[in-house]
């Protein structure tokens, strides 16, 4: 599995953090600069601490269920119905 940057997701990362720009006119979001943590808690740590209200985070105890978690978080990325509704809540 890949993040969207393309990067390799080793088997011990059990969270992501993806920091990104949202274009509200073109409804489109993009990852900007993504961090891998060996411990999902470091990675929602970072996401509450870091001050980017579109930045976007995928957490799992197992290598499995981040996969899954990071295949859902990608579709959505690409979603004008998904988009349209983070847009009115950012």
């Amino acid at each position: 599995m890949k993040t969207i940057l393309g990067t390799e997701i080793p088997e011990n990362i059990r969270g992501i953090l993806y920091l990104c720009n949202f274009n509200y006119e073109k409804l489109s979001i993009k990852v900007i600069k993504e961090i891998l943590c060996e411990k999902a808690g470091d990675a929602l740590h970072l996401y509450a601490e870091i001050p980017n209200p579109p930045s976007q985070v995928v957490l799992d105890e197992t290598y499995e269920g981040l996969c899954n978690q990071l295949e859902f978080l990608h579709l959505h990325m690409k979603d004008k119905k998904w988009l349209k509704q983070l847009s009115e809540e950012l």
